[in-house]
């Protein structure tokens, strides 16, 4: 009886099974990370949506805030004050001392 010999094949590598892993790993590659940084955008957009609510909101109150110091600081409501308060007043002149970074 003959013997059937096993031959044992060398298993070779063929280029374009490893060029189609390369592309398909990069195709993956690339989706996952466009997904990602739109992901990423997207939540950017959002926080800057809110900050700049926030600013309108603050230059909102500034705003007002500098309308109440005008109106306090009217020349003809510090003058009555001083007269209810008994002061004589020089002229009806009213100087505003201590602020060096005051807009007029």
């Amino acid at each position: 009886m003959a013997r059937a010999k096993l031959v044992k094949k060398k298993r070779r590598i063929r280029l374009d099974r490893i060029a189609a892993l390369i592309a398909t790993l990069s195709i993956t590659t690339f989706v996952i990370a466009r997904i990602g940084l739109r992901t990423y955008n997207y939540t950017l957009s959002i926080k800057a949506g809110e900050k700049d609510a926030v600013a309108k909101e603050l230059k909102k109150t500034v705003g007002s805030l500098e309308t109440e110091i005008n109106k306090l600081e009217d020349r003809e409501r510090v003058l009555a004050m001083i007269e209810d308060d008994g002061i004589k007043t020089n002229q009806n002149q009213v100087i505003i001392l201590g602020d060096e970074n005051h807009k007029k």
